[in-house]
């Protein structure tokens, strides 16, 4: 009987033993699954992980040339367009600091014809503005730790034109020179820094890895400066008549409000890429309920490496801005002025390359 009982007791032990360890190895298993499933997190939410100067480069072009010489009566006349966009991006990373500048420039112009304006005039034929657009935008971002998504940040925006623009008093077309010879008069509406709109913005920035972003600010300021006094007083660009004026308007207005971005990029099928930005606004100090909005999209099939077919896809609104009012039915297709969303399209062939 007693060494029966010794031997279920050494039974037991040595089951409790077995249990022992195979919980043990167990819940090793499970610890060193947890820790792999916690890095992969982790490193899925690096806002990057690659250190030094990236730099990228892309240039997209826009061409619409027709050479038509000694043509028959009736089949048309010669035809030069230019146009495209310019696009680069330079960022730095060091440990949890990280710099993101962009660079923007999209030009649209083009001549139809050929020869001098009028009799007796040397002038030759303009080229007509179709579009101009300069933005820069530099973001600085310091991780609040080691792999966190979020981030202490600073955002410094800047969105003027690079030509100054005349607009034709009559058929209100814009050119790239100023004009006064039958049948041309035209009158200075903007140029570089006239308007320019500058955006200081502190806040804090999440990333989940390179696809998404969100940047939000509380305390963000806003400059509008028109150098030019003549294209202020035109009153077309945001700023306020000056006190006790009725037809002298301020160069410049600051705002403070918030402002809140978000952004999204990818690739599918390794050919496709998609990249948009939203960009929202509100007036602390002028009506904040009325959202200044900037909507940025860009979709590209890969042709060749480094060659691509890109479209954009751009919408505009500023509350203090007025913009000229397309119609079909009017006299060079625009209908007075007034508060609108301004949309602009572009289809380019572009090149882009990292280095």
């Amino acid at each position: 009987m007693k060494q029966l009982v010794k031997n279920f007791i050494s039974l037991t032990g040595f089951v409790f033993l077995i249990l022992v360890q195979s919980f043990a190895q167990t819940g090793e298993q499970n610890a060193a699954q947890e820790k792999n499933r916690m890095e992969k997190m982790q490193e899925s939410m690096k806002i990057e992980t690659s250190n030094g100067w990236n730099q990228k480069a892309g240039i997209g072009l826009d061409l619409g040339q027709l050479l038509n010489i000694n043509p028959y009566v009736g089949s048309g006349s010669n035809r030069l367009g230019l146009g495209g966009a310019v696009n680069y991006k330079l960022e730095y990373k060091k440990s949890k600091f990280s710099w993101i500048n962009d660079v923007l420039f999209s030009l649209s112009t083009q001549r139809i014809g050929s020869g001098t304006i009028a009799a007796g005039s040397n002038d030759k034929l303009p080229f007509e503005k179709a579009l101009d657009l300069l933005t820069l935008n530099s973001n600085l971002a310091y991780q609040i730790r080691d792999a966190s998504p979020w981030a202490f940040s600073f955002d410094l925006g800047l969105r003027t034109q690079l030509l100054s623009s005349h607009q034709d008093s009559a058929s209100s077309k814009i050119y790239l020179k100023e004009l006064h010879v039958n049948p041309y008069n035209t009158n200075l509406v903007s140029k570089l820094f006239s308007p320019a709109l500058i955006t200081l913005a502190p806040g804090i920035k999440y990333s989940y890895g390179k696809k998404y972003y969100a940047f939000l600010s509380p305390v963000a300021g806003q400059i509008l400066t028109i150098s030019d006094q003549a294209i202020a007083n035109l009153g077309f660009h945001g700023t306020k008549l000056k006190d006790g004026s009725t037809t002298e308007y301020k160069k410049s207005k600051f705002a403070l409000g918030a402002l809140a971005k978000a952004g999204y990029n990818n690739s599918y099928f390794k050919k496709l890429n998609y990249n948009t930005e939203l960009s929202l606004f509100s007036d602390y100090l002028d009506n904040p309920q009325n959202i200044d909005v900037v909507w940025t999209n860009s979709f590209g099939i890969e042709l060749f490496k480094g060659l691509n077919l890109s479209i954009r896809g751009d919408l505009y609104y500023d509350d203090d801005k007025r913009n000229s009012i397309s119609d079909s039915n009017a006299i060079g297709g625009f209908k007075g002025v007034g508060k609108r969303v301004n949309f602009i399209e572009q289809l380019l062939i572009a090149y882009t390359r990292n280095f």
